[in-house]
């Protein structure tokens, strides 16, 4: 990582800006052409960047006196816009100046798209009623080569020509050698900043190049340009990488225009399982269907045009062995077969590969317990039984018990060291232990809607994770690995309900692990002593969110203070979105301070889990520690500030 420690920077000069109609704003540094993309919250981070204040004390002043951020995405948001050049070091360049330009939406916009669609439509025709012939001359495939290097040029230069329409600019334009043809290239990814009409109609008129070699193919009756621009079509519309195919997909469904081109990851991870599982909701699933669609018929043609053509040239090398000709045109033709076969076996083993991984999915959390290779990993060489009865009575977890059975907790315990990138547990398995840190750090990771993993939280000594699993008897809620070689103590189910469930209670620890350890790792109740931070930690309740969920709604009296314990929630006011919260985020508070009806929406993106503190509760909370009080009502004046950002 790169070091920023003590380090003073500013907001570069050279940034063209854009502000969406959902709050996004879009960044271009003219310089370097590097683009961002920030939400309302990670704007007003880099607004702090005046060059006078190091990175360390903007954050230490967030922390105290403002909204408290995610400090593991304040990082990343400061280091990526430093390695993008948004961000550069104080003095090396002027005051910034934001320049906002104008998109266009002249009647060349309408027509190079209208122009598009209708000769994709066209050539698609084409391809469809045109009689195949297989080339079997060194001549011929050599024009097709030179048919595609002419469908791919056509295709960067439609590009072009569609971000001139929009006043965007085409960077690098050249020739490129790295693939096997040559043929003219540009960067297209100015689009980004011309909203989700430009980089509709760029990947449109992009994807309508071939097509027009393919009118002109059949026009003409070439069977080198027709073969050219099928397989042409076939590489520009390729759902995999980034292709037109996918930008054009990924611009007219997506719902959020930050989010990544992750469908392909969807498909190859939780289509199946999300298919037969009818009750998931996806806040993105018209991307994700209609991606995986896509993507299959893709496949499907794929595999039929492949499979034409081998039919093809098979026909002609078993015509030309019968009557016992060899030649350059029979090897040519079989060398072209084999080629034909091995992508048809490709298509079918990724099929089967599908299949495969989402029947392993499934079967895993069963059969696979990532947690048992763990447990039969135990070591001899554990620490002494008084030296865990210490430990012991320093977390949070075990602090209240007597030292007689912390005594007879530790004897139960299997002391177990696994190396840096070990899965401990794995979302989706069933739960048989609880582990407590004894030494080192682990990270919790949740997948979210298409199947990547994201990081929700660091554990260090002290904490205990599993617990949840073995309480409600539910599936694993999220995975844990080691980021580092890591000391665990286990405890299996019997011992844990033999011995924790016993003294303790269920209620209790959940109050301890769920509510206190995280309340415990926010910045909100850093400094509070163990047992005032188990005593407000029972007056919090766990609530379960489904997607789409609203806890909080504009116009109305709210009654509670919020805090976000896993996934997401949306800011929304008057319907326009202007806040993402993300675990360890609070709302509510300007209604219950204020005693006004909530200023915004707050309303779970995904399938969620918040904490809820009854009014009473909060108001005794923020009088009761000075610190918290300051920091709770810092972030009321900052979000009234910004048209009551938050509820």
């Amino acid at each position: 990582m790169q070091d920023i420690t003590g380090k003073v920077f500013a907001l570069s000069s050279q940034i063209e800006v854009r502000d969406l109609p959902d709050g996004t704003r879009l960044l271009k540094q003219l310089a370097r052409t590097e683009y961002l993309a920030l939400s309302a919250a990670q704007q007003g981070i880099l607004k702090l960047f005046d060059g006078r204040r190091t990175v360390e004390v903007i954050l230490h002043k967030m922390l105290q006196q403002e909204h408290h951020p995610d400090i593991r995405g304040f990082y990343d948001l400061v280091l990526t816009a430093i390695n993008r050049g948004f961000l550069i070091e104080s003095g090396t360049e002027d005051a910034t100046t934001f320049i906002t330009k104008k998109i266009g939406r002249s009647q060349r916009v309408w027509n190079g798209l209208a122009a598009a669609v209708l000769i994709t439509c066209l050539g698609a025709w084409s391809l469809t009623v045109a009689k195949w012939n297989p080339i079997t001359e060194l001549n011929g495939w050599f024009q097709v080569f030179l048919f595609i290097a002419l469908g791919l040029s056509l295709s960067s230069a439609w590009a072009a020509a569609a971000l001139d329409a929009f006043g965007r600019i085409a960077y690098q334009p050249r020739f490129r050698l790295d693939r096997l043809v040559p043929f003219f290239s540009v960067d297209t990814r100015d689009a980004f900043m011309g909203g989700r009409l430009c980089e509709v109609s760029v990947a449109a008129q992009s994807l309508a190049a071939p097509f027009l070699l393919a009118v002109f193919a059949w026009l003409t009756g070439s069977d080198t340009a027709l073969l050219a621009s099928a397989l042409t079509a076939i590489v520009l519309g390729s759902p995999f990488g980034p292709t037109p195919a996918h930008t054009l997909l990924h611009a007219l469904l997506r719902k959020e225009y930050e989010l990544p081109r992750c469908a392909d990851q969807f498909l190859n991870t939780k289509l199946l399982a999300t298919l037969f599982n009818w009750k998931i909701k996806l806040q993105e699933e018209r991307y994700f269907y209609g991606y995986c669609t896509y993507a299959i018929l893709w496949l499907g043609i794929t595999f039929r045009f492949a499979n034409r053509l081998m039919a093809e040239h098979g026909r002609f090398v078993f015509q030309q062995l019968s009557h016992r000709r060899t030649g350059e045109q029979t090897s040519l033709s079989l060398v072209v077969y084999w080629l034909l076969a091995i992508v048809l076996i490709a298509i079918v083993v990724y099929l089967l590969w599908l299949v495969l991984r989402a029947g392993y999915r499934a079967l895993a959390p069963s059969l696979f317990h990532a947690e048992s290779k763990i447990r039969h990993s135990a070591t001899a060489s554990r620490p002494l039984d008084t030296e865990l009865v210490t430990f012991l009575g320093e977390t949070l977890l075990c602090g209240e018990l007597t030292t007689e059975v912390r005594g007879e907790l530790a004897r139960a315990m299997q002391y177990v060291l696994v190396d840096e990138g070990t899965t401990v547990i794995r979302e989706r398995d069933a739960g048989d232990s609880m582990f407590l840190v004894y030494r080192g750090k682990v990270e919790v990771l949740k997948e979210d809607e298409s199947g990547r993993e994201r990081p929700l939280a660091n554990l260090a000594r002290g904490d205990a994770f599993g617990e949840i699993a073995l309480l409600d008897k539910v599936p694993r809620t999220s995975s844990v690995k080691a980021i580092e070689k890591t000391a665990l103590l286990v405890l299996e189910r019997a011992d844990f309900e033999r011995i924790l469930v016993s003294h303790l209670g269920s209620a209790q620890i959940k109050t301890l692990i769920q509510v206190s350890a995280f309340l415990r790792r926010n910045p909100l109740f850093a400094r509070w002593h163990p047992q005032a931070l188990l005593q407000v930690s029972r007056e919090f309740v766990l609530m379960e969110c489904a997607s789409g969920q609203t806890v909080i709604q504009e116009g109305q009296t709210n009654d509670s203070f919020y805090m976000v314990y896993d996934g997401e929630f949306a800011v929304k006011q008057h319907g326009k979105k202007l806040a993402t919260l993300v675990p360890g985020d609070f709302c509510g508070e300007i209604s219950l301070l204020r005693n006004i009806p909530a200023t915004a929406d707050v309303v779970a993106v995904e399938k969620a889990r918040c904490l809820r503190l009854a009014k009473d509760s909060f108001l005794r909370l923020v009088s009761r520690d000075f610190l918290t009080g300051l920091t709770v009502e810092s972030a009321v004046v900052t979000r009234s500030g910004e048209r009551g950002r938050v509820a």
